[in-house]
């Protein structure tokens, strides 16, 4: 089972276009679609959708509570900026 979330446009005639990953293999699948109107110039692809920000804060909130912290000396190391 495949969870997807991607960004399609729906035209005059009904018909939508979909571009599926690369990892989805020839078949049939049963397919759920969630409508959820998005404003055409608003939408920032690279936006982090709320659930998954909040995911990251709660995680964060408890490695700090439990002391799996780094020092901040330590924080970019390997990382080239």
């Amino acid at each position: 089972m495949h969870t997807i979330q991607t960004q399609v446009k729906v035209n005059k005639d009904h018909v939508l276009n979909l571009v599926l990953p690369e990892d989805i293999t020839e078949g049939t699948y049963q397919i759920v679609i969630v409508m959820n109107p998005q404003p055409d110039n608003e939408h920032d692809n690279d936006d982090t959708p709320d659930e998954i920000a909040l995911e990251g804060i709660k995680e964060g909130l408890k490695q700090a509570i439990s002391g799996q912290t780094i020092p901040l000396s330590q924080m970019w190391e390997g990382i080239d900026v």
